[in-house]
């Protein structure tokens, strides 16, 4: 009975990690259907960013940080993105009139 477990456990460590390991190469492969979110580098059209609503559009990405910046000091939640127009600065809905009335004055 005891030279039996020392056979069987290697054997079920052996195929428990040969499963770990072709899950891992699944949901980590290239394909259709892995669980790794894909990334796409390229630029989206303006109004493809769901809830956030579009404030201004700038020529560069340092531009468009120095305004997210300027509307996070006045504690409006804005993020930047890369569109087909160039960079824009999106707000929430919330965050809209107050977010236009400050990059107004500027």
């Amino acid at each position: 009975m005891l030279r039996d477990q020392y056979f069987l456990f290697p054997v079920v460590a052996l195929a428990f990690l040969g499963a770990v390991i072709l899950l891992l190469r699944w949901a980590f492969s290239s394909g259709t259907g892995s669980l790794v979110r894909r990334v796409d580098r390229r630029p989206a059209a303006k109004d493809k960013f769901g809830l956030l609503v579009h404030v201004r559009t700038l020529t560069s990405y340092a531009d468009a940080r120095r305004t997210v910046d300027r509307l996070g000091e006045r504690e409006i939640r804005a993020t930047a993105a890369r569109t087909t127009d160039g960079w824009s600065v999106y707000v929430w809905p919330t965050d809209e009139p107050a977010a236009r009335e400050i990059l107004e004055d500027s």
